[in-house]
């Protein structure tokens, strides 16, 4: 993508009208338009990527009751960027009023609680990569089914019946099947800041996303791991195959709106209060949204120590659905000020379920989702260039292994405040 297209985009975005507009019932024509005329592709072969799961050829492997948790918690992996500018207004206890500051950059992912300032205002776009690669710490692209789950099996059916390697004849054979699913999802977020006085600044942002699905069988009839099932030598009924579908969908995610308030500035710490509201404008059957609203209070404490800022934020994500499927967060860390231009950030992040946030899987021949409960390590750093403008380079990486996890989440970021 050129930059004088970004920047047009993220013009657009900032006016209150195209808000307005997202927010209403023509919000996702509004978000496809804008996404298509500066990121072609998207296949309109599957009414969902969810439905590349449910094809005919997959029936009898039983991979149909994974697409529901899947388009449940594929979305909350996705990473949202800091509503906080690179550049804010800090408190000059010898002063006694507030000055800009250009020094320490503060985070990519993790809330600062310094505001931007009354009138001012900065444009920013982050693109993130999302590659999800195991699930609780099993690989994806090689989920073995298990021979039984739940008194059931893989099988397939023989109606004439089958002669087994013993003489006894059989009216279906169990099958072995490995599984691979390769679920991707590229993230540009357009992302606008304004400073309605210096304690209290506004945010919005609008993912616009590439999500994919890929889905590969690899099938083994019979299942060596059943003994009783053996067949004759050069049996013609044992059979080795694949079967594979994908799909792909363009679209815009979940808008999320926010705003900071600083109630309390001293010499020791800074205390913010941030409220986001994310509304179900992506489709959560693309992996594109959550399919739920949302409702983020989060608490900020921050302070600039010279060339230091430590942070701590906790926050909980309340799903206005079913408040008991909400999840409760916390981040912890800090930006240090390498060199003049430079900040370099460290923040742990972690994410606890009140209640596991998607339904069980009914029959769990290949994985159960029961909780995500999730701690990462954010590294990024941050390059002032001009006065006030930003290029973020930011990597997530998962310390646990629980839920849907990918190896490395890299995020870039432009941002330039006003």
């Amino acid at each position: 993508m050129n930059i004088p297209r970004a920047i047009g985009l993220l013009a657009g975005l900032a006016s209150a009208r195209m808000l307005a507009l997202c927010v209403r019932r023509g919000s996702r024509a509004v978000g496809l338009v804008i996404l298509m005329a500066v990121w072609t592709g998207g296949s309109p072969a599957w009414a969902s990527l969810a439905d590349v799961l449910k094809e005919p050829q997959f029936n009898h492997l039983s991979l149909a009751p994974i697409a529901p948790a899947l388009a449940a918690t594929v979305a909350s992996t996705y990473p949202v960027a800091s509503a906080s500018s690179g550049v804010v207004y800090v408190y000059n206890p010898a002063l006694d009023t507030l000055e800009r500051q250009t020094g320490v950059a503060g985070p990519i992912i993790g809330e600062r609680a310094e505001t931007i300032g009354k009138g001012e205002f900065s444009l920013a776009a982050s693109y993130s990569y999302v590659h999800l690669t195991s699930i609780n710490g099993d690989d994806l692209d090689s989920l073995l089914n298990r021979p039984r789950a739940d008194g059931k099996e893989l099988i397939f059916l023989f109606p004439h019946g089958v002669k087994l390697a013993d003489g006894r004849l059989a009216t279906f054979l169990p099958v072995r099947v490995v599984a691979d699913l390769d679920v991707q999802a590229h993230i540009l977020a357009p992302s606008v800041t304004y400073g309605i006085t210096n304690d209290l600044d506004v945010n919005a942002t609008l993912p616009l996303l590439r999500t994919s699905l890929d889905v590969t069988a690899h099938t083994q009839v019979p299942d060596p791991r059943v003994r009783e099932f053996a067949l004759p030598p050069s049996s013609p009924n044992a059979q080795v195959g694949s079967l594979s579908a994908s799909g792909d969908a363009v679209g815009i995610g979940d808008l999320l709106l926010r705003a900071k308030w600083i109630p309390l500035r001293s010499n020791w710490v800074d205390v913010a209060t941030q409220v986001g509201l994310g509304l179900p404008t992506g489709s959560r059957n693309d992996f594109q949204g959550t399919g739920t609203t949302r409702l983020q209070p989060t608490l900020i404490l921050s302070h600039i120590y010279g060339r230091f800022e430590p942070l701590v934020n906790v926050d909980i994500d309340l799903n206005t659905n079913d408040v008991s499927r909400s999840v409760v967060g916390w981040a912890a860390g800090g930006t240090a000020q390498v060199i003049d231009p430079l900040s370099v950030s460290v923040v742990f992040l972690g994410r606890y379920e009140l209640t596991p946030v998607t339904e069980p899987i009914a029959t769990p021949f290949f994985f159960q989702i029961e909780r995500s409960d999730q701690y990462s390590a954010s590294v990024g750093s941050r390059w002032r260039f001009a006065a006030s403008g930003f290029v973020s380079a930011n990597a997530i990486v998962p310390v646990n292994d629980q839920g849907l996890q990918a190896a490395v989440i890299p995020t870039l970021e432009l941002e330039y405040a006003f």
